[in-house]
């Protein structure tokens, strides 16, 4: 027993690293009061939304949640989160399977509530809602290159 915990011990597992990370979930949101906070217009990295380009769809931006966001200023403010992948302004490119109209590249532009973890926020025009995405599960995330 001890021989092959030793054996087993010296064999190193590697863990491949993948480009891209798989979310718990991806919704859409709309700037208004009720999912945002007072100002719906402008996104917490202080972006305002042009709500006719956004009826448009002239604006793809989505909110991340905490923890897949670098932000060394939250991180001062903040105890957890804000040590991710992404940085508010970078271009994100999404893959679902199932809902083909979220593929594609997006903007970072806002953060998610502190509750959610692993997830995307898409923002959407209310009228170009007709898909109605709910909460889709089948969502990646293609990791930023190095910089």
């Amino acid at each position: 027993m001890i021989m092959m915990l030793f054996i087993h011990l010296n064999n190193v597992v590697k863990i491949k690293d993948y480009p891209f990370i798989q979310l718990n979930r991806a919704t859409t949101y709309f700037c208004n009061v009720p999912q945002c906070n007072n100002d719906p217009f402008r996104t917490a990295d202080g972006s305002v939304i042009d709500v006719d380009k956004l009826k448009r769809n002239e604006l793809r931006w989505c909110a991340l949640s905490r923890d897949l966001i670098w932000d060394e200023y939250r991180q001062t403010i903040h105890s957890e989160g804000f040590r991710g992948f992404y940085r508010f302004g970078d271009t994100i490119t999404v893959y679902s399977k199932t809902n083909p109209q979220i593929n594609g590249e997006w903007v970072v532009h806002d953060t998610m509530n502190k509750r959610y973890t692993n997830a995307i926020d898409f923002l959407v025009h209310p009228l170009n809602d007709k898909t109605k995405l709910g909460i889709c599960e089948d969502v990646i995330l293609y990791k930023p290159k190095q910089r």
